[in-house]
Formats: C-alpha cells, structure tokens, sequence
C-alpha cells in the first residue's frame, strides 16, 4: 500500500520556494516591527517596560524556528521522503520537535507581551485588571501544556527521532496539535477584542478611537493564521511522505508567530504614523499655499537697500480686505464718535529710506514701525473735531 502509494509520486515536486519566502518575509517584517517599536520608545525618551522585553524573548523564538526551518529545507522539508537519504526521518522528527519548541515559546511570549501592553495602556481602569490576570493564567497553562506533551510524547525523548531505542510514545501528534490549536485560537480572539470597549472610554476624539482601535484588529490576521494552521493540520495527510505533507503547516505556523510579533508592536508604534502623516501634510500644505498664494497675492517687487518703501491705506479698498504679512489696520472703536468717518476721509503715504530703518524715529502721531523687512505695523490716531 504504502510502496504503490511512493511509487505514484512526482519526485520533482518542490515546494521549498514557498517555505524559503514565507519565512524570510515574515521575519523580516518581525524584524523591523520591533526595531521600530524601540526606536519610537527612545525617540520619545521612554524607558523600556515588560512588555518591550517579552517581545524580544518572542522575537528570539521565532528567529530561532526560521534557524530550525532554514536548516531543515536542504534535508528535506519541502520535498518528498524518497527525495533524500535514509536519515530524512530522523532529521524530520529532530527539526519537527525544535519547531514544536520554538513556536510555543513565541506565541507564549507575544501574548504575555500584548497583554503587559494592555496592562501599561489601560492600567488607570482598575476594571481590565482581573480579565488580564485571567489571560494571562490561560496562556502560562497552555504555554506549560504544550511544551510537557513535546517533552514527554516520548518517553524517553529521544525516542522521538531515535526509532532504534525503546521508548514509549503514546501521544498522537495529529491529535496533539489539534488540540493545542483550539485554545490558541480562543485565546487569540479574546485578546483581540479585549481592548475595544477601553479604548471606547478613551477622552480622544472620535477618529482617534477609530484609529486605536483599527491597530488593534490589524492583529486580526493572526488568528486567520492560527485557523489556517488548524485547517492544516486537519487537512495534513497520514502517510510516510511526512516531509511533504507538514509544508502547509510550516508554512503558517512560521506566518503565525511572526504576525504575531508585528501585531504586537503596532500599537506602539503611533510616533512612525505620526511622522508619517505630518510629513504628507505638510507636502500637501507646502503644495495648496504655494498653489494659493499664486492665485491670491499679488506679486512683490524685490526690496532694494536704497529703495524707498510706501505704504498707502485707502478707506472702502479692496486690498485692505486682503491677508498681508503683519498689516494690522485701523478698527472700529464705537467709543469715539466720529472715528470711522474721519478715517475714511483720511490717506497717509511715507516714505523712508531702508538704511534708516533701524534708527530713524519718526515723532508724530501717526506713525509706521518697521521692524524689518516684512514685518509693518501701521497705527493712525486722528483726533476728532471739536464741534462745540
């Protein structure tokens, strides 16, 4: 059964390409996620807290499950059992066992790590403390749940890859990891959803909310990963072609934990989409004021050091209606019967030559400050008819 069942095979089937790119791109993205996590805590001159920490110790486990995958693709991984020598079964349970290892012990610490977010973010509402703690108890269980069953499926636990001692195995992998799968994904969507209703009690505004809450699903696609690999696992075929078989489950389980890592680290990363955002605004900004003060402000004649600078001031004008520089005319005081009309009837011009500016001191009630170039302030008093 099992020899007609190789024997139908394509041995040039290679999936290895698949493996190789998702493992690189997934760790590359994981890798810059926390590198910019701590650059925006230093940038903001914060000091580094648990859950800084606990995303190391999770980044270090899925950089240590690409080692393992990377070292297992040449041996076999990717391709079918008969491709390779007669050790691709020991190599297999090998490198199977540490990936079990390394992807515990780093979507046990991502969790630990956005759950210490939430503790730090929300820690002012005494009200998400206790689903925390509770969280956090159900990850340690299962963190310890399946790093025991990968300990002792065989006892001794050599006799996972060493077929030629005697050992006990009584554990069913296929239902090993089915079962630490559904609790995974449980875990995943509650923390996912733990948030919302605190950041809906937030005082920000409306669209800062949405924002908030918007990095916090991101993490979403996480548990689609983790459905996936269940899905997997399901769909993963029981015979001796192992190699072959596990591609797909490798392939998300390595999506997995480093999305995981990502998603962990977008929330803090606010000070990267501020940077962002102020820089194309501020090109947007730069582009429409240039664009308006085109169309809307009339062309200036470049100033001269010899040039002689007239400001005039004409009632009921157009121009004085106009934004330009620091001109700030007369207004209206209803205190002073008689002001308004008299300005109306009234227009000054002067002129005074640039290099006297800084010196030059004019004595007289109706004065014009030049402080320099661009900067004028104009102020008129004019004294009302006495009519009596």
């Amino acid at each position: 059964m099992e020899s007609s069942s190789l024997g139908s095979m394509d041995l040039s089937d290679n999936r290895q390409p698949d493996l190789y790119a998702a493992i690189t791109v997934c760790l590359f993205f994981a890798l810059v996620s926390v590198a910019l996590r701590f650059w925006c805590r230093w940038i903001n001159k914060a000091s580094f807290w648990l859950d800084d920490w606990l995303i190391l110790f999770a980044l270090a486990s899925s950089f240590g499950l690409a080692v393992d995958q990377l070292w297992w693709i040449p041996r076999g991984l990717g391709r079918h059992v008969q491709t390779f020598g007669p050790n691709v079964v020991e190599t297999f349970y090998i490198c199977l066992f540490i990936s079990e290892m390394t992807y515990t012990g780093a979507i046990v610490f991502v969790k630990f790590s956005i759950l210490a977010l939430y503790w730090r973010i929300f820690n002012k509402s005494g009200s998400i403390k206790l689903p925390i703690t509770i969280l956090t108890a159900a990850v340690l269980m299962w963190g310890l749940a399946v790093l025991f069953l990968t300990l002792l499926q065989c006892i001794p636990t050599r006799g996972i890859w060493d077929k030629t001692i005697e050992a006990s195995c009584n554990v069913d992998s296929q239902k090993f990891l089915f079962a630490i799968s559904i609790p995974n994904i449980l875990v995943d969507v509650t923390i996912l959803i733990l948030p919302i209703p605190y950041v809906m009690h937030l005082n920000v505004t409306k669209s800062q909310k949405r924002a908030v809450i918007t990095l916090f699903l991101l993490g979403g696609f996480v548990c689609v990963a983790s459905i996936m690999r269940l899905v997997a696992v399901i769909t993963q075929k029981d015979d001796v072609d192992i190699s072959w078989n596990i591609v797909n489950q490798s392939i998300w389980a390595t999506v997995e934990a480093n999305f995981a890592i990502i998603s962990g680290c977008l929330p803090t990363l606010r000070p990267v989409w501020i940077a962002i955002r102020k820089k194309s605004s501020h090109t947007e900004q730069s582009r429409s004021s240039y664009q308006h003060t085109a169309e809307t402000t009339p062309p200036r004649r470049r100033p001269s050091s010899w040039a002689t600078l007239i400001l005039g001031s004409k009632a009921n004008s157009e121009e004085d209606s106009l934004p330009f520089s620091a001109i700030h005319g007369p207004t209206e005081d209803p205190s002073r019967p008689g002001t308004v009309q008299e300005l109306q009837m009234s227009s000054i011009a002067t002129s005074i030559p640039l290099p006297d500016i800084p010196t030059r001191m004019i004595q007289s009630p109706d004065t014009i400050r030049i402080e320099n170039t661009w900067d004028v302030e104009y102020s008129q008093e004019v004294q009302p008819e006495n009519h009596a």
